[in-house]
């Protein structure tokens, strides 16, 4: 079976990951670009011999799909997964998903009334440090999780990035990883804290560093923070359960488990894995496997949303 896929996106994470991806999987075949940018669309279609748009409403029309590859910066997204659930096309959608709940809210019901596989791309929850912790937490209470992506600032000057409503800030459109492995780890989160600070840089229009406490329904607490001031970029997180303290990263997890200390390093590649585990799901229409699909993807949206929300009121939000 060849899986006829389209991109509309071409540039960022299409370019830099997927496309390298598709190009190794013999049953994938790319067979329509679409981006504004017809420059980059075209560049990116020479790689797949595939057929050019720069209209997203074109493509869906004229092409027979299998999945459709949704690349786009938060801000961009209209109709495009709405179109393609509706045409019966499966859906690999690349994080933020939105910049309100309502357009989140909208897509995911499109996509369960025409029951296509839907992936959103978290990709941490396909890393093999992730899935190494997960086993090692298996029937151990999860007490607290200290999270955080510190960076700097990435584009240049006026890049959408930038611009809180154009990229929903740093927690929504960054930082996100991060809560959604909060999330995934120590379950829904019942109620948040939120405080940011925009003292130092002058080229975002958002808080520059951000701290939020939560507690989650299933008892545990969290914190994450963020920073698009730092010097060093960083993300992680930092597990504390029963007979457990361990610091993850994508790729290497270390700490100690009932007194022993662990450190080990792993080298499979979860932008691989998600896009083969998402490429399975279409070609056998069983979607059990897939770990992040669309309408979890909602609630950390909503999750990063509140964060957001808090900060700007300076109030507690309930979820």
């Amino acid at each position: 079976m060849v899986t006829r896929i389209a991109f509309i996106g071409s540039g960022g994470i299409a370019e830099w990951q997927h496309f390298d991806t598709l190009e190794e999987i013999d049953s994938a075949k790319v067979v329509g670009i679409c981006d504004i940018d017809e420059t980059a669309a075209n560049e990116a279609a020479e790689r797949f011999d595939a057929k050019v748009f720069t209209d997203h409403e074109t493509l869906l029309d004229e092409l027979t799909l299998d999945a459709v590859f949704i690349c786009l910066p938060p801000f961009a997204h209209e109709n495009q997964e709405i179109m393609a659930a509706e045409r019966g096309i499966n859906l690999f959608v690349e994080k933020p998903i939105a910049l309100t709940n309502e357009k989140a809210r909208t897509i995911r019901e499109a996509i369960e009334a025409n029951d296509v596989v839907s992936q959103v791309g978290y990709n941490w929850r396909y890393a093999p440090a992730v899935d190494r912790a997960r086993e090692l937490l298996e029937g151990r209470t999860i007490e607290y999780i200290d999270g955080r992506f510190w960076g700097g600032v990435p584009g240049g000057e006026d890049h959408w990035w930038r611009h809180q409503a154009r990229s929903g800030g740093q927690v929504v459109e960054q930082a996100t990883h991060n809560f959604d492995m909060v999330r995934f780890l120590a379950g829904d989160v019942k109620r948040l804290y939120a405080a940011g600070a925009d003292r130092v840089s002058d080229l975002v229009d958002f808080s520059d560093v951000t701290s939020t406490t939560m507690t989650h329904e299933s008892g545990a607490v969290s914190h994450v923070s963020t920073s698009c001031i730092a010097e060093d970029g960083d993300s992680r997180l930092e597990v504390i359960a029963d007979g457990a303290t361990l610091t993850i990263s994508q790729n290497e997890i270390h700490g100690s488990i009932d007194g022993d200390e662990i450190h080990e390093e792993f080298e499979a590649n979860p932008y691989v894995t998600e896009v083969k585990s998402f490429l399975e799901a279409v070609e056998t229409n069983d979607d059990s496997k897939i770990r992040a699909p669309y309408s979890d993807a909602t609630k950390t949206l909503a999750l990063t949303l509140a964060v957001t929300e808090s900060i700007e009121s300076g109030e507690p939000i309930t979820l």
